[in-house]
């Protein structure tokens, strides 16, 4: 009897030990980059892969998250993105999204860093019609993130993220009625949004 009451306190505690809130916040936080990257180690934000080769929305997300970093997290030491962006046209490498071994090795001499973070971007802009006289129109993005360590050259952490923007248009006597936002203002705000989620992952 005494060794089944034992038990039952055990597995009782394991539980809600396994169920506290504070135990899982504690081990997602550490395995955020800002504990994996020791000080002084530099870390280099590539353009993101997206759908076009065209587009800069690519370069626009490294930009944000840079200057969010650096306003939030000293700690880190990151490599200035004109930095990586000339090396990368000078060497032609012209690498997005997940760079090869051999890429990986020319970035981290070329501009001296030991993590490289890369990823992908996709966007879509789309109209949600609730009513004849309400509707939004919306800009969605899905974020990969990477953090590759150039000295294993594996990927050490990962992270996937969604975002919206939007802007609401309201219609009288089918005439619109309300301040309409381009494609492009709505692409800007979603960036910025997915910029600011993606470093308050990092650190």
């Amino acid at each position: 009897m005494r060794n089944i009451y034992f038990m039952s306190v055990v597995a009782l505690a394991s539980v809600v030990i396994g169920c506290s809130p504070a135990l899982v916040n504690r081990t997602e936080v550490r395995t955020r980059p800002a504990f994996i990257i020791k000080p002084g180690e530099p870390i280099a934000i590539m353009p993101f892969e997206t759908e076009s080769i065209l587009s800069n929305l690519g370069g626009q997300l490294s930009d944000e998250i840079i200057v969010e970093l650096f306003e939030n997290a000293p700690q880190l030491k990151i490599v200035p993105g004109t930095v990586v962006k000339n090396y990368l046209v000078n060497t032609n490498l012209g690498v997005a999204g997940l760079p090869d071994a051999h890429s990986i090795h020319s970035i981290k001499e070329g501009v001296r860093c030991r993590y490289l973070l890369t990823g992908n971007l996709y966007t879509s802009i789309g109209d949600v019609r609730f009513t004849t006289t309400y509707s939004s129109r919306i800009a969605k993005g899905s974020l990969t993130l990477r953090l590759i360590d150039c000295d294993s050259m594996t990927v050490v952490w990962a992270k996937h993220l969604e975002g919206s923007y939007s802007t609401t248009l309201y219609y009288v006597d089918s005439q619109q009625s309300a301040i309409y936002r381009t494609d492009g203002e709505l692409l800007i705000n979603l960036i910025k949004d997915m910029a600011t989620e993606a470093a308050k992952n990092l650190y």
